[in-house]
């Protein structure tokens, strides 16, 4: 992730009973530092489950924590109970994976310890079996979520509408810094590490911080979970295979041993440290029967870091076309395109951290109008601001050489597999920018007659700030800055500026669709919800349909 403040301003101006109880109130009652339960990474025969012990439980060393998974919310049809141990190493978060359970059933489940402790009530769901065939499956998935700059209403909106079978969060589940670049005022205070988080103490208070607002809580304690990285949970715009310094490498480990305690993940591999840096195999496919597959990537551990002398409003730099660049890592990258082309599944969806569509702030040939071509170096270049740009070919403007404009040769090596392969139904959910985008994604963005083979929906933050808040929040930006956008990005469908929403993506066989779900604001505990925009992608054909 960029900053936000520099970026686009440079850029534009050139009821179930479960939901019965007030979640602010099931705070009060649960106490201060009681974190609630989270459940995740369903599987057809089981879910991993959370919880942490809070402090006056915890009794100073080793301690045993009995859970219990059932049927029925008042436990009166236990399917499965046991006990785990947790200890200060850990910081008496708790984590395990369950088995035995039935394909695509609802679960409820909870924890117990003998100092006392009775964690909530949590709600979860398993996934279909891989064999079965599913009519309906929704999704609402989400990202960025900035404590300091709004209350968590997008939550509540998940919450009360209560139709998804399960959530996904794309990244920037914390924010590691207090830096005034991503923020445009604040809301609510964070000044953990002065700041700045840097140690694994202070990680892991970052977490406890989100957790302490009542509607994330709730909407974790509700729905089964899917969760990725993007940068903030360690620190802005780090690329592994950058990392140089001690402190970098440190603070890696700090962030990855943090997210790994405090969320519902289930990692391919454990967490090592190679060469001293911190290794794990994030990156998976969960299937849900016949219906979906769901490609789990890791754009951060792998990549290669910055060549250009600026990440933002850049015109680009030679360096970029190096078709050894990667952002994947050539073992995930493998492991992607085999699994893409041995998926059966009808849906094949890409968890994407960052915009994989080509997005340029400007696209302005010699003559003044859009080339729809990115710069070329040959000729007699000449350097803008550090950057080389043919004088021949204008200037085009990248917005952010963080997402996967600062990896094109890869980005079109796996767009041109797809096609080449003729793999269909390809959808990529994204989060990141912190604004509503959904288009197209095509091998050659430059060429109008290169085909479309993948659709890109992504979906705006639940609280970080966007477009709408770095200008000021009082004028929507989208009417005027729109239709700009989609000339220099003709493949970019539609755009929103303004609103904070989660995406709600249902499928059938027939079709996906896709709907923002937007909050009227964030400065207020509650707020209202609405649907924002609504698309169709047919079965079949690689398009977006305005329903």
């Amino acid at each position: 992730m960029f900053n936000r403040r520099t970026v686009i301003k440079g850029a534009l101006v050139a009821p179930a009973l479960l939901l019965s109880v007030n979640p602010r109130r099931r705070a009060a009652a649960q106490g201060a530092d009681d974190y609630g339960v989270a459940s995740g990474d369903p599987r057809s025969d089981g879910v991993v489950l959370w919880t942490r012990v809070p402090e006056a439980f915890q009794n100073g060393g080793p301690l045993t924590v009995h859970f219990e998974v059932s049927l029925t919310e008042d436990f009166a049809s236990v399917v499965l109970q046991g006990s785990v141990t947790t200890d200060a190493g850990h910081d008496f978060t708790v984590k395990m994976r369950t088995g035995g359970l039935e394909p695509f059933t609802r679960y409820y489940y909870r924890f117990t310890t003998d100092t006392g402790y009775t964690s909530v009530t949590g709600r979860t769901k398993t996934a279909p079996d891989p064999d079965s065939s599913i009519e309906q499956l929704t999704f609402a998935y989400v990202s960025c979520q900035d404590y300091t700059q709004g209350f968590y209403t997008v939550y509540a909106a998940i919450c009360q509408d209560d139709d998804a079978d399960y959530c996904i969060h794309l990244g920037d589940n914390i924010y590691e810094t207090g830096d005034a670049g991503f923020q445009n005022g604040q809301v609510r205070e964070d000044t953990i590490g002065g700041g700045e988080a840097r140690t694994l103490e202070e990680y892991r208070a970052k977490y406890k911080l989100y957790l302490s607002d009542p509607d994330f809580r709730e909407v974790r304690r509700l729905f089964c979970w899917i969760h990725l990285w993007d940068d903030h949970e360690v620190f802005n715009n780090y690329a592994g295979r950058d990392l140089v310094s001690e402190e970098q490498k440190a603070r890696q480990l700090a962030g990855y041993t943090a997210f790994l305690e405090y969320l519902p993940v289930e990692p391919v591999t454990p967490l090592t440290v190679v060469d001293d840096k911190a290794v794990v195999r994030l990156y998976r496919k969960l299937s849900f029967g016949a219906l979906a597959d769901l490609f789990v990537l890791d754009l951060r551990q792998f990549r290669d870091g910055v060549v250009c002398a600026s990440d933002f409003l850049s015109p680009g730099c030679p360096e970029l076309e190096d078709p050894a660049r990667t952002m994947l890592g050539y073992q995930q990258r493998s492991w992607l395109k085999k699994n893409l082309l041995g998926s059966q599944a009808r849906w094949k969806v890409l968890l994407n951290e960052m915009m994989l569509v080509r997005f340029v702030a400007f696209d302005i040939g010699t003559d003044g109008r859009p080339t729809g071509k990115p710069p070329r170096f040959f000729g007699r270049p000449r350097r803008v601001e550090g950057d080389i740009v043919s004088e021949a070919n204008g200037l085009t403007l990248y917005i952010n050489l963080d997402a996967w404009d600062g990896y094109p040769a890869e980005r079109t090596e796996l767009l041109s597999f797809i096609a080449d392969k003729q793999i269909r139904n390809v959808v990529v959910w994204t989060g990141d920018i912190h604004n509503c985008y959904a288009g197209v994604l095509k091998p050659d963005f430059t060429d109008p007659a290169s085909p479309s083979v993948a659709v890109e929906v992504v979906g705006g933050s639940v609280s970080s700030a966007g477009v709408f808040e770095l200008l000021g929040g009082l004028i929507d930006p989208t009417p005027l800055a729109a239709p700009l956008l989609q000339q220099s990005n003709p493949y970019i469908e539609y755009v929103d500026l303004k609103y904070h929403v989660y995406t709600k993506a249902v499928l059938t066989r027939e079709s996906m669709q896709v709907s923002y779900r937007a909050v009227e604001t964030i400065t207020e505990t509650v707020s209202a919800s609405f649907t924002l925009q609504s698309f169709t992608i047919p079965d079949g054909e690689s398009q977006l349909l305005p329903s």
